[in-house]
């Protein structure tokens, strides 16, 4: 072990060392290289990198890069793993060579990437059964919050209505159990996803506010977006590596001078409206080879809280490694918070951490300008006319200007993005904090 020559042990990395040099290995030797030949039309070109894998292997590689993997890698990975067990290997003998690890985040990106039903055709109905009531079992302590997010995100990408009506009766069944036994952490976790599962059905006309304790989720009112002044104060966070600098032209020129005024400064821009409140600044890409564009960020904050001036919405765009840096510092003033990259569990946990009532539409993939400008540009449309943000209308409305534009890739894109309203996830982790403060709050006093 003392050989210079021999590779650091893993354990050296903490407890859990092995998980996160599997995460990067994963990332750096396959999901990478597929990732960026995402134009390629030759599936053997495309996939070249995978072509050694098993059936295990490529499960492995599929969760531990849910936060990278575009959604074509994902689909083409998915159908090989099929492919390659064959007809003798089912998903369920699948399941128990990979010991069950990472099984409920399968289930969610199978589910978020419409491939579960093609899973769960696969085994024998008896046991798909069992795997969907085994997806919400045991999800009793907030050591499983991530566990019970992933449940959250997979029932609001079903589209089987009788594979979500089991799968409530399941969250029923357990949150009976635990009611049974006493376990207040286990009733509170299984109440919640019940009732934010029967309030994604708009018939039932739920009320999350009243039986939650959160702001309603279907809109956002441009009145809790103002400042005392009136004014909407927006940040956007750039990056200085090649896609930063590419991106950020286009994304000045959907400010027409006609409309908005634009000062240009040594690290940020400040872009105004003309008519209305609204303030936009973001920090320009600069090198980040040199940490220019964080230092860029850190003095735009700066200034920010000398002028009083407090962002309440929040803009990311950049890659997802880039994320963690916009999160810390993400103002706590945040009530929008837009994510040019992939939101999991983590990230979504963190962003409500500093703004607990935030608003996230976050990506199953990279963000695309092309798509975060029509986005931003329906927001600051609605802050100029004073109307609140209704996401389904918006969600409505930019999917038929998408669908026109007939652009196949483009439309792959948008169909990965999540709006609030359908962000579960977010919505459950968003419900339990308030609960728990309240509890907590209640036990001080």
């Amino acid at each position: 072990l003392s050989s210079p020559q021999r590779d650091t042990p893993v354990a050296m990395f903490g407890p859990n060392g092995l998980r996160q040099t599997l995460k990067e290995r994963a990332i750096r030797h396959f999901i990478k290289p597929i990732n960026e030949l995402h134009d390629e039309n030759n599936l053997n070109v495309r996939m070249k990198a995978i072509d050694s894998l098993s059936p295990a292997e490529l499960y492995f590689m599929i969760v531990m890069g849910e936060q990278e993997i575009f959604t074509s890698s994902y689909k083409h990975s998915f159908n090989r793993m099929l492919q390659r067990m064959g007809t003798n290997v089912k998903p369920d003998s699948l399941l128990l060579q990979v010991h069950f690890d990472y099984f409920r985040k399968f289930i969610k990106m199978a589910s978020n990437y419409n491939k579960l039903d093609t899973f769960l055709k696969a085994m024998p109905p008896a046991y798909s059964e069992k795997l969907m009531r085994a997806f919400v079992a045991n999800l009793d302590g907030p050591d499983n919050l991530e566990d019970a997010t992933d449940v959250a995100d997979a029932y609001s990408s079903i589209s089987q209505p009788a594979l979500q009506k089991k799968i409530l009766q399941y969250v029923e069944e357990n949150e009976w159990r635990c009611t049974a036994e006493n376990n207040e952490s286990g009733q509170l976790i299984y109440s919640l996803l019940k009732h934010i599962f029967l309030s994604a059905d708009t018939t039932r006309q739920i009320d999350l506010q009243q039986l939650a304790g959160i702001p309603p989720v279907s809109e956002i009112a441009i009145s809790s977006l103002q400042d005392n002044q009136g004014r909407i104060v927006q940040q956007v966070f750039f990056y200085g590596d090649e896609d930063g600098i590419s991106i950020f032209p286009a994304f000045l020129n959907s400010f027409p001078a006609t409309e908005w005024t634009t000062v240009k400064k040594p690290e940020w821009v400040e872009i105004k409206s003309k008519k209305g409140n609204i303030w936009v600044f973001a920090n320009l890409p600069l090198d980040y080879n040199n940490n220019l564009d964080d230092s860029a960020q850190a003095h735009l904050i700066e200034y920010l809280d000398g002028a009083g001036l407090a962002p309440t919405v929040v803009v990311h765009r950049g890659h997802s490694y880039w994320l963690p840096g916009t999160i810390r510092r993400m103002a706590p003033s945040a009530r929008l918070v837009l994510l040019g990259s992939c939101g999991g569990y983590k990230n979504l946990n963190q962003i409500l951490k500093i703004a607990p009532e935030a608003h996230i539409i976050s990506t199953k993939e990279i963000g695309a300008g092309d798509i975060n400008r029509p986005i931003i540009n329906y927001m600051n449309a609605s802050f100029l006319s004073g109307k609140n943000i209704r996401w389904k209308e918006m969600w409505k409305r930019l999917t038929i200007q998408f669908q026109a534009e007939k652009n196949r890739t483009l439309l792959e894109s948008w169909e990965s993005y999540v709006p609030p309203y359908k962000n579960l996830g977010a919505i459950f982790l968003m419900a339990y904090n308030k609960r728990t403060q309240i509890e907590q709050r209640s036990s001080v006093e």
